[in-house]
Parts: C-alpha cells; structure tokens; sequence
C-alpha cells in the first residue's frame, strides 16, 4: 500500500486470509469446500513440525546434523499475520504492531544453527549439505500457473522433497493445488475495492484516525508506516508506546467503522464465485493438508 486505494491489492488480499479471525476464531489455511476443511493454525503448526523432523531424519542418514526449531508462539505468529487492519484494542495496547516481537524472531533466526553448521563445512561438503536438502542439478522443478497470471515455481528434490511426500503424498498435485486454492483472490480484488462499501468504509476509518490521531492516513498501511519513522531513532521502550500509540487508534477505528466486517462482507459477495470455480482445487489442497495432518499425528504417537 502507497497511501491510496490503488496500492491496496497486496495488503487486502493478506488480510481475506485471516478474516474469519474477526469472530475470535481460527482462520482456515484455505477457504472450506465440499467436505474437507482448511486447517486451523495450530494443525497447521503441527504439520510444519512434522515436516522440519522429517527433514531431520533424512539429513541425518545423508550424514549432516539439522535442528528443529521450536515453532513460534501464538503472539508472534499474530504479528506475522498481517491484516489489512488492526481490530483487536486488547492486543494492540499490549504488543502495537509486533514490531518487538518480530524483532525477536529474526534475532532468533539470525542465530540459525543450521545456517551456522552449513558455514562450517568445507566448499564440497556445503554443496552436498545442500544436494542433501534440497536436490542436485537434476532436481526436478514444480510450476503452477496462478489464476491471475503468472506462474510460482519450487525444487522438489532432496530431504525437503522427501518430507512433503511422507506428508502430502503426491507433491506435484499438493503444489499445484495448494497455489491455485490460495491465489484466487487476485482474481476478485480489483472489484471488491473498487466497491463503494469498501471505499466508504475506508474513507470513515481514515476520518475517525484523523480524530484520533491529529494526523492523515489514508489507509491502515499509512498509519503503520508513519509510527514506524516516528520510532526510528528512539528508544526501545519509547518506540513501542508510540507504536502502540497509532496501533490502538487504529483497532478503535476499525471497531467504530465495522471495517473489517465490512471486508469480509465482500469477500464473500465476490469471493465467493471465484472459489466455486476452483472448488476442486481448493477441496483438494484442503484434503491433501487434512492427510498431512493425519501423517503428523502419526509421526507424534511414534516419537
């Protein structure tokens, strides 16, 4: 997002991913359709871990240690997960935007053992660490085109190969599938902003900040990238109340606006036709994560 209605595509589309988390409830991977579900967060979780101590396993019969990391907790995925706008004031008053929870998260990973066990190994041995987890020069590549245009494509070789198909079986299909079922809304964004309700609501949210604030955003995107120049230079401590600060006026806003009600309104209206037409690409990828899950319990009741 620019600070107009026309750079919203990206940041809406983020935000139609977590709209069932407007009613307190965990949002699917995938929209529904037919009988299989999407997953909730957690199992999804579940799955991710399943799939790092297989890769695990694998690395070590080729002869290289790999670390599992801990999955990151229910906060700190939060701050990941961005939505268009900010709505819950309880969280917002505690964590901002998650700033100093992300900050945490890459000062993790910027102690990666296995990124610090890679570096360690002599030229050779890194190039067969990577053959070992991801595939040779042979490795085969996956590639999708996406409904919008355009096209994804992924290696499918290596421990990573080997720890999806002990979990999804037919990787090829997952891929496709799965990139299909969660890129339709691309299809179906330029019309749902273009919407009245949707520029309505937007206009409303910006005036209610404007009150709240003394200062002019023109979306949720604006509000998040002026607190984060107000913070630079200051203070951890002070940084986050400023951070804070913005973040409250914005969850306010949108309660007061019924914004994200508003989006999730017209998702449906024009959403929902599109993931009828690609009902069996999303049933499909919703089923083939159901399995995975299913492999994950499996692979907990033998640990």
């Amino acid at each position: 997002m620019r600070g107009s209605t026309t750079g919203l595509t990206a940041t809406v589309a983020a935000v139609l991913a977590a709209l069932s988390g407007c009613a307190g409830s965990p949002a699917p991977s995938v929209p529904d359709a037919g009988p299989a579900r999407g997953l909730t967060q957690t199992e999804q979780i579940r799955v991710d871990q399943a799939e790092q101590r297989l890769i695990q396993q694998c690395m070590k019969r080729s002869g290289f240690r790999y670390r599992v990391a801990p999955p990151a907790d229910a906060d700190t995925l939060r701050a990941f997960t961005h939505r268009f706008v900010q709505h819950d004031v309880a969280w917002a008053h505690k964590h901002g935007y998650g700033e100093n929870l992300k900050k945490a998260f890459f000062s993790t990973k910027g102690h990666d053992p296995n990124i610090t066990y890679r570096k360690r190994l002599s030229p050779a041995e890194r190039r067969r660490y990577t053959a070992a987890l991801t595939g040779g020069p042979d490795t085969p590549t996956l590639s999708v085109r996406l409904p919008a245009g355009g096209a994804i494509r992924t290696l499918d070789g290596g421990c990573e190969h080997f720890a999806r198909r002990k979990l999804y079986g037919d990787t090829a299909a997952f891929f496709r599938a799965d990139k299909i079922a969660t890129n339709a809304f691309a299809l179906y964004m330029p019309k749902l902003m273009r919407d009245p309700r949707f520029t309505t609501g937007l206009n409303a949210w910006s005036r209610c900040m404007r009150g709240a604030t003394g200062r002019a955003y023109a979306n949720p995107d604006a509000a998040r990238a002026d607190a984060r120049n107000r913070a630079r230079g200051l203070s951890k401590s002070r940084a986050h109340v400023v951070e804070v600060e913005v973040a409250v006026a914005e969850a306010t806003c949108a309660d007061k606006t019924a914004l994200p009600w508003t989006l999730s309104s017209l998702d449906h209206k024009y959403g929902d036709p599109v993931r009828a037409r690609y009902a069996a690409e999303i049933a499909t990828s919703n089923r083939m994560r159901l399995d995975a899950l299913r492999q994950a319990d499996l692979l907990d009741d033998r640990d």
